[in-house]
């Protein structure tokens, strides 16, 4: 263990020398708040266990003796770790064990307690998401904490069933050892204990975090971003109607098959992306001699819509008229009243923006939704 003592030695003189000047005890508040609401917050999901929490002890700068005489005698023994290899331990007693199994098997905490018996990997399973929650708990409680020395994040590792190869795998020292005891629908009552890696350069990088002032977003960040994104390239879908098949008729589809489709269907045409986000909404007619499609203001929920679209009245028209001038006219209609399948079998007509072409700016006077379209 020499190696590991020499780079805690040379951690506590980097963090001297960084101006962190933090008591071991002004943390311990932290601890104690941070670990009761943690496991209230795991035992939340579980509908019967109804935790209740006494006796909440913390021992800061605890020796890995001191952790293993508090061990409790049975139950289930695991290993954890952060990101960085920092090595734990998290222990919970043989009745705690047994009332999680029960609440997720027979939705409630039985009132008789069974004898101590070894923990099997059904059972390790079966608590895993109890500590997986607890220790995301955990970190979300204690990591704002400006003088934190443990790592912010911890995992479970693995179970240890041979309590001697503990000391292989931890240090023996640079700890802090806390443990409640948890009572489960007032019928079983067991302790929780946590052993967490302390680490001096942790609560130096804690420090700098609190310390660190947030950037400020310049006024013209707004303008900046609109002028970046501007020019990027859109591609638009015009969607003449969608359509639902069985699977047979669709595999039964050959090149020059047609679908045909009734003049209501022309009422409903949609302009969007190619993630399907609408853009516009608008009805097929004629101006100039041209098929066109007329853009509609969008509707606000309430008026008629389902949809909740805030933009809406004659300056959203005119901005959508604006993205349909994307596309050419001729890849928004079909040439006859049977439209081919000629690019895909869902009934979607899609084109590409292409050159922009002038449409007028609404409204229309010459526009005529009667005019024919064959």
């Amino acid at each position: 263990m020499p190696a590991t003592d020499q780079r805690h030695v040379l951690a506590r003189k980097i963090a001297a020398h960084a101006g962190v000047r933090h008591r071991p005890d002004d943390l311990v508040p932290a601890l104690e708040a941070g670990l009761t609401r943690a496991v209230r917050r795991a035992a939340a999901p579980l509908d019967g266990l109804n935790v209740t929490l006494e006796a909440v002890t913390v021992t800061m700068q605890a020796s890995l003796d001191s952790a293993l005489e508090a061990l409790p005698e049975h139950g289930l023994i695991a290993a954890t770790e952060d990101r960085d290899g920092r090595r734990g331990l998290l222990a919970l007693e043989h009745s705690l064990v047994d009332a999680l199994i029960e609440v997720q098997t027979t939705g409630r905490v039985e009132d008789v307690q069974g004898p101590a018996r070894p923990v099997t990997r059904i059972d390790e399973a079966l608590c895993r998401d109890f500590i997986d929650l607890f220790f995301a708990g955990f970190a979300h409680e204690t990591s704002a904490e400006a003088g934190r020395d443990w790592p912010e994040r911890i995992a479970y590792a693995s179970q240890i069933k041979d309590r001697g190869q503990i000391n292989l795998l931890l240090p023996s020292k640079g700890f802090h050892l806390l443990h409640v005891n948890v009572n489960a629908a007032g019928l079983k009552s067991g302790r929780l204990l946590v052993l967490l890696p302390a680490d001096p350069s942790l609560a130096r990088r804690a420090t700098q975090k609190s310390d660190a002032k947030p950037a400020t977003r310049p006024d013209t960040w707004g303008s900046d971003v609109l002028a970046a994104l501007g020019p990027a390239p859109l591609s638009l879908n015009a969607v003449l109607l969608r359509l639902h098949m069985p699977l047979s008729k669709v595999q039964d589809l050959k090149d020059g098959d047609l679908v045909p489709f009734d003049r209501s269907d022309l009422e409903t045409v949609t302009l969007e992306d190619d993630n399907g986000h609408i853009f516009a909404r608008g009805k097929l007619g004629q101006i100039g001699g041209r098929r066109a499609v007329r853009l509609e203001a969008r509707r606000k929920k309430g008026a008629g819509s389902s949809e909740a679209t805030p933009d809406s009245g004659p300056d959203a028209l005119k901005r959508a008229a604006k993205a349909s001038d994307q596309m050419s006219p001729e890849a928004l209609m079909p040439q006859a009243n049977r439209l081919p399948l000629a690019d895909g079998l869902g009934g979607t007509a899609g084109a590409e923006a292409a050159a922009p072409q002038a449409m007028p700016d609404l409204p229309m006077p010459d526009y005529d939704p009667d005019a024919p379209t064959a």
